[in-house]
């Protein structure tokens, strides 16, 4: 397809608004799950356990995490390929969004198996074992906010990416 046609444009258009929008709904699930429910229900003791685990098994919340993430993993991906080499690495603006998207392919491994395949057997556990639940619940806290630390940094490089080379004057 010639991409500087009109189904070229569209077609750059729907998957950036595909990977702006999962990308947002990606990060921004995880800064606030890490930031604001995790500590909040990790105040609240034992309750606070039933209600993780609740959100985990009566909730579609499980989903949005790694459904958003391989939206935005796949329409970037395409996005990527789309680009030409001088483009993708012969620029500092490429090299940023070359550096964004090994960090959010990273991002996107690490909390596939890491977080969101461990977070099913939290979910099973319910309240059946409690010290095996609350340690799998502290894993799976640090490795969320691993996964989270590297969304955020792709996401920085690449809504930067414009913006890299005018000031580091490259």
């Amino acid at each position: 397809m010639d991409l500087s046609s009109a189904g070229g444009a569209l077609l750059i258009t729907v998957l950036r608004l595909l990977h702006i929008v999962g990308g947002l709904i990606w990060v921004g699930a995880a800064v606030v799950l890490s930031f604001y429910i995790e500590p909040a229900l990790e105040k609240a003791g034992a309750d606070g356990g039933r209600i993780l685990r609740g959100l985990y098994s009566e909730t579609s919340f499980p989903s949005l995490l790694p459904v958003s993430a391989l939206v935005t993993t796949v329409a970037g991906l395409l996005l990527y390929g789309m680009m030409s080499y001088h483009e993708t690495l012969g620029s500092s603006m490429g090299l940023a969004l070359t550096l964004g998207a090994l960090l959010g392919l990273l991002a996107f491994a690490h909390g596939f198996f890491a977080v969101w395949r461990p977070a099913a057997a939290y979910s099973a556990l319910a309240d059946s074992d409690a010290d095996q639940a609350a340690a799998l619940q502290g894993k799976l806290r640090r490795n969320g906010r691993v996964s989270m630390w590297l969304a955020l940094a792709s996401l920085a490089l690449m809504a930067g990416a414009r913006y890299i080379g005018p000031v580091l004057s490259l």
